[in-house]
């Protein structure tokens, strides 16, 4: 039998649950995000690197491979390839901040066979609410995904 003075005691503590409950499904859902993120990311990279280490000849003889076509490779694997909808398949919130850096300088990347090849995929990721509950903590964080392969 419950008193009268007791009624409504569930409401009271589950009012008081609440806030820490939405804080952990919210940060459950960002890091899936993050992570998320981080697997595209590494992937590219890889796809980058892949194309990095099958070179090509120029007329002086020399190893090379086009800066371009490294980023082309991560941009595919990046961007969605519908025909009418060139989007992200990173999950964002904001802008979208990618820095894809093949390791080349003046466009060409330079290899000899057995030589490493860098690629990395720099990724500015912006929270969507966690900094929103949790005072001191950033508003983004970079993610990259780097990868180093050996020339064929």
């Amino acid at each position: 039998m419950k008193l009268r003075s007791e009624q409504g005691t569930a409401v009271v503590e589950f009012a008081v649950i609440l806030p820490f409950l939405l804080v952990v499904i919210f940060g459950i859902v960002e890091f899936g995000f993050i992570f998320y993120n981080k697997a595209m990311l590494t992937n590219a990279s890889r796809e980058g690197a892949r194309r990095a280490i099958v070179y090509q000849v120029d007329s002086d003889g020399n190893r090379i491979v086009p800066g371009a076509e490294v980023e082309n490779a991560v941009t595919r694997q990046l961007y969605s390839d519908f025909p009418t909808n060139n989007e992200l398949r990173l999950v964002t919130f904001g802008t979208d901040a990618l820095t894809i850096d093949p390791d080349s300088s003046d466009g060409d990347i330079a290899t000899t066979q057995g030589a490493y090849v860098t690629v990395r995929v720099d990724f500015d990721y912006n929270f969507l609410l966690i900094p929103s509950f949790i005072p001191g903590i950033p508003g983004n964080i970079t993610l990259s995904g780097i990868t180093t392969m050996r020339a064929e």
